[in-house]
């Protein structure tokens, strides 16, 4: 018996007490200190005063229409409707925020409404759900990392089930489970964050020139592969046609990933080059029913312009919302471009 305790004193013990110490640390001070979903998911401490800077500078109150059902759509009478999704769901830092300071009437469908916004706008078209008198604009948005995929999943008469994603459970902070998967992100063996050195000063934080960006924007896919080059037109055709049926103007925003904006500023990146939006952009053409973010955005940062994404998470600040808007309300009025 005695050999046994030994035994278990220098192998098994060390094992548990690393595990307690993880699951102590997770509790008491990681995931408290947690912000931005990049911080929640990998569990990094980046503190709360951040957000509450960026809080401060954005417009107080949600200024548009939330809608969280379906049949909410019955009484819609808007100049914008929005379908998208985490981009479009930043409420008071959200770009339909700053559509409505600028005079239109929006409305914007609740991500737990649907999983591919493609296949949703389609859908709500086709039900005859919206038409002219309840809408003039539809933007139908999606961030490039699921772009393909969404792209690739839209079919006629195929039926779009609401979000999942929202409805997943958090483990309990005193898990073990937790601490392991706390231990697998940070040796780099489950990453869901990668960093990297930037070549100057780019957010208001405790280290400006480090960027924290998802492991989706590399590894759901760097470019528009050939064989999906005929999918991407045929469903921008297909959501443009729908749109033109129902007497409704159809916008396709594509939401910049925060590798592919930042990724020319990465010192010696040793990732790869991203080029989904430029691949949008030679399949699709040049279109007003079309706008790629990358093009208004990326002025922003060669001039060094701080915090155009948020620095703990994978989505843009109130900054960037705010230069959308601006682009979408000209194409809106018809306007000259001014750049």
């Amino acid at each position: 018996m005695k050999k046994f305790l030994i035994k278990i004193s220098y192998t098994v013990l060390p094992v548990w007490l690393i595990i307690v110490g993880c699951v102590v640390y997770i509790t008491l001070y990681a995931s408290p200190r947690a912000s931005g979903d990049i911080g929640r998911a990998a569990c990094i401490p980046f503190g709360h005063s951040y957000n509450k800077m960026l809080k401060k500078e954005m417009i107080k109150d949600t200024l548009f229409t939330i809608l969280t059902k379906v049949e909410d759509l019955d009484t819609v009478n808007v100049d914008v409707l929005t379908i998208g999704d985490s981009f479009s769901q930043q409420t008071n830092g959200g770009y339909q925020n700053y559509l409505s300071l600028n005079g239109f009437t929006v409305a914007n469908c609740d991500r737990d409404l649907f999983a591919n916004p493609f296949q949703f706008a389609y859908n709500v078209l086709d039900d005859n759900l919206i038409d002219s008198t309840k809408a003039k604009v539809l933007i139908v948005e999606c961030g490039e990392r699921y772009f393909e995929l969404f792209m690739n999943s839209f079919k006629k008469g195929k039926k779009d089930f609401p979000n999942k994603a929202s409805s997943v459970k958090v483990q309990s902070q005193w898990s073990v489970s937790r601490a392991r998967d706390f231990i697998l992100i940070h040796l780099g063996i489950k990453p869901v964050a990668y960093t990297a050195k930037l070549d100057g000063d780019y957010f208001r934080s405790d280290n400006p020139d480090k960027l924290y960006f998802t492991h989706e924007d590399i590894e759901n896919g760097l470019c528009i592969k050939k064989e999906d080059e005929a999918q991407v037109r045929y469903v921008y055709k297909t959501l443009n046609e729908k749109a033109s049926e129902k007497g409704i103007r159809l916008m396709l925003l594509v939401a910049v990933d925060k590798y592919d904006l930042y990724q020319n500023h990465i010192v010696n990146n040793p990732y790869p080059k991203k080029t989904v939006i430029e691949d949008i952009g030679r399949i699709v053409g040049d279109t007003p029913n079309l706008m790629l973010t990358k093009q208004y955005l990326l002025p922003l940062i060669e001039q060094h312009e701080k915090d155009v994404f948020m620095y703990n998470d994978t989505h843009w600040s109130y900054k960037a919302t705010k230069v959308i808007a601006e682009e979408i309300s000209r194409r809106i009025t018809n306007k000259p471009a001014t750049h």
